[in-house]
């Protein structure tokens, strides 16, 4: 197998932030003793723009090739979020657009991927006058990570052997773009790397889901579970990765997987009551563990249903009708299909409000209206808490 190991996705993800000042000399210098694995020779800085409104300009991470018998391997590395407002505008434009598969992406993400595109074609072109890459390997930590999968996307478009390495990313794209990855990439070729408390790796919130979602995915302890923004940062919450093997980190994300799952389907009981002790959770408030249960509840009830695909996006971001308005009133008729079902919902709401520490508010009603504020609360929380994550990202 031609995977990278997590010490050098490590060192590759963190050298992409001195890529910011746009010297390519300096980066060089910088790189050459962490990273004896690149041939500095081949290594071309990527310049890309980023903001809300006005683009700003700064490096943005490197390409290059492998040294010795990996010569004809390829590096892309990209960074994440620094302090300046231009790189945030690009985190919050979660509007949908188009990506480099036809399907629907994060806009702020795809804007700075396509301002440096033409790079990474220039680069490739360049290496196939003597070689065609025999891999592609695509890498970044938070923002990085969110373009690292445009990367690897368009690469694996393009008919490359493509690798992706993501380090606390977002999610990028909707169902259908994860559902063309999940088919397009192989599961050998996917490590998605996230820290249980870092809520970086849960926004945007539904309909974005990671991409791909049906593998590839290493989780690390988060402390003690609770959300914490340090965790977003990648040596307080990501350092355990340089003395790790993906054989590790997987054998640890099976065991954690196993507990999720037999925290929301408790043993012979697999068809009721996923959320009645959802909200007893000892430390329920701000705890990452319930918050995924959350995430994968809220999923398996749509896919259920299969109200996956009826969740529209031509009126996101509009503000005259949202995604969380057609997931309420989705919700609300389910849940007016049976007293079964509305036990189900008002569980989930309950949940949430567990999480959001106002365990105090008992819901029973699954109305439109009642969903779409529980939702709205939950929506706020996580996005300031991400928000407040990726602030701490300073290099």
């Amino acid at each position: 197998m031609n995977q990278l190991t997590p010490n050098q996705i490590y060192l590759l993800s963190e050298g992409a932030y001195k890529a910011k000042g746009r010297d390519s000399i300096a980066l060089k210098d910088q790189l050459g003793i962490s990273m004896p694995f690149i041939d500095l020779n081949s290594l071309k800085l990527i310049t890309a723009t980023s903001g809300l409104i006005t683009p700003v300009s700064s490096g943005f991470g490197f390409m290059a090739q492998l040294n010795g018998g990996r010569s004809r391997e390829i590096v892309i590395a990209t960074r994440g979020t620094t302090n300046s407002r231009a790189d945030y505008g690009t985190d919050i434009n979660a509007i949908p657009t188009l990506g480099p598969t036809g399907h629907a992406i994060h806009k702020g993400f795809g804007t700075t991927f396509k301002s440096y595109v033409q790079q990474l074609n220039e680069f490739i072109r360049q290496q196939n006058l003597g070689f065609k890459p025999t891999a592609v390997h695509c890498m970044g930590h938070s923002l990085g990570g969110a373009l690292a999968n445009l990367n690897a996307a368009a690469c694996a478009e393009l008919g490359l052997n493509s690798y992706l390495y993501t380090v606390a990313a977002p999610r990028v794209g909707m169902v259908p773009y994860a559902e063309h990855l999940s088919k397009k990439m192989k599961a050998a070729h996917v490590y998605r790397v996230a820290n249980e408390a870092d809520i970086v790796t849960m926004v945007p919130c539904y309909p974005f889901v990671h991409s791909p979602y049906v593998h590839g995915t290493y989780l690390l302890e988060g402390g003690m579970l609770k959300i914490n923004p340090m965790q977003h940062m990648l040596a307080n919450g990501y350092g355990s990765m340089v003395n790790a093997s993906w054989k590790q980190m997987q054998s640890l994300t099976q065991g954690k997987q196993q507990q999720l799952e037999n925290s929301l389907y408790p043993a012979n009981n697999k068809e009721a009551g996923q959320f009645e002790q959802l909200a007893k959770m000892p430390g329920a408030m701000f705890s990452g563990r319930l918050l995924k249960l959350i995430n994968k509840a809220i999923h398996d009830m749509l896919a259920r249903l299969g109200a996956q695909s009826l969740l529209s996006v031509g009126h996101y971001g509009t503000g005259a009708f949202t995604v969380l308005d057609q997931m309420a009133e989705i919700l609300a008729r389910y849940a007016q299909a049976s007293h079964k079902q509305a036990k189900e919902v008002a569980g989930m709401l309950n949940a949430i409000m567990a999480y959001l520490g106002r365990s105090t508010y008992a819901l029973a009603d699954a109305s439109v209206a009642t969903i779409r504020w529980v939702f709205n609360l939950l929506h706020l929380s996580v996005n300031t808490m991400a928000k407040q994550a990726i602030q701490m990202v300073s290099h």
